[in-house]
């Protein structure tokens, strides 16, 4: 199952360009223009992936109503070109629900950071390879935003949400801090991407992720695994007080599904932590 979830976009976006071509020959060759349904399914789901990859489209909803829509529309359709059509519009169907409903869960941690507890205490690591805990946290109240990494469409626009939303928490004596488990490299670049003060820093080995119980197995794809175990780690927003009490946290249960930064501030001001 690890390596599976490790190849799984890489792999069903190669399939899903493959069964587009194989459709659109089999189309014209029976002159069968009803064969062209069953490529909706595949349709639908390679231009979701390339709206990812290029950062155009994040969708953070816990269901994809428009692609099991339109996929379903297309295996309904696809039954007027016969069984073999229907056959490849449901394998596409499947893909989706895979996507969402499987590769895209979050291991469900069994130590879950507790609000009203202090801050537990994990290894980190600066920029400049410093060796720190979570201690250096605990003096002003933050948002600590552990990220799968750079490569994570859902993840940046997380981080772009936050940094937008810099000034208001400033505001409010709030600190941010982003942590990933990706290269090193990875997160200098993040950090010179976004020219405010966020704190960035690297989880080394998932030592901190392990410590907290929030690491997902295989989560890393592929192409970007080089120089890593392949582990990532489940996307985590945990905000803390001046003294390092934890006021509010939340585990995602799927990766494609984040809290809104409108939420942040929400929290803070329940608990009087007001813009000064």
């Amino acid at each position: 199952m690890r390596i599976i979830k490790a190849v799984y976009g890489e792999a069903t976006a190669t399939l899903a360009l493959l069964m587009i071509a194989l459709v659109v020959v089999r189309a014209m060759v029976e002159s069968q223009p009803w064969w062209l349904a069953a490529a909706l399914p595949w349709g639908v789901y390679a231009l979701y992936l390339a709206l990812l990859m290029t950062r155009l489209v994040v969708v953070q909803r816990r269901h994809p109503w428009v692609q099991l829509s339109v996929a379903a529309v297309g295996v309904g359709l696809s039954f007027i070109a016969g069984p073999f059509a229907v056959l490849v519009a449901a394998l596409g169907l499947a893909v989706i629900l895979g996507y969402n409903y499987w590769y895209s869960v979050q291991h469900v941690t069994a130590r879950p950071v507790r609000v009203d507890a202090p801050l537990p205490l994990f290894p980190l690591t600066t920029l400049d390879g410093a060796l720190v805990d979570s201690s250096v946290l605990t003096h002003q109240p933050h948002v600590i935003m552990f990220i799968r990494g750079n490569w994570c469409p859902f993840c940046m626009a997380q981080v772009s949400q936050i940094a937008a939303q810099y000034r208001e928490l400033d505001k409010r004596g709030v600190a941010v801090a982003i942590i990933s488990p990706q290269k090193p490299e990875g997160t200098v670049a993040l950090a010179k991407r976004f020219d405010i003060p966020l704190t960035y820093y690297i989880d080394a080995d998932g030592a901190a992720a392990t410590m907290l119980d929030i690491v997902q197995s295989g989560g890393t794809p592929v192409m970007f695994s080089t120089g890593t175990n392949g582990d990532t780690v489940v996307p985590t927003v945990i905000i803390t007080d001046r003294t390092g009490k934890v006021l509010w946290a939340e585990h995602t249960d799927n990766h494609r599904v984040r809290p809104e930064s409108t939420t942040f501030l929400d929290v803070l001001d329940q608990h009087g932590i007001r813009a000064r």
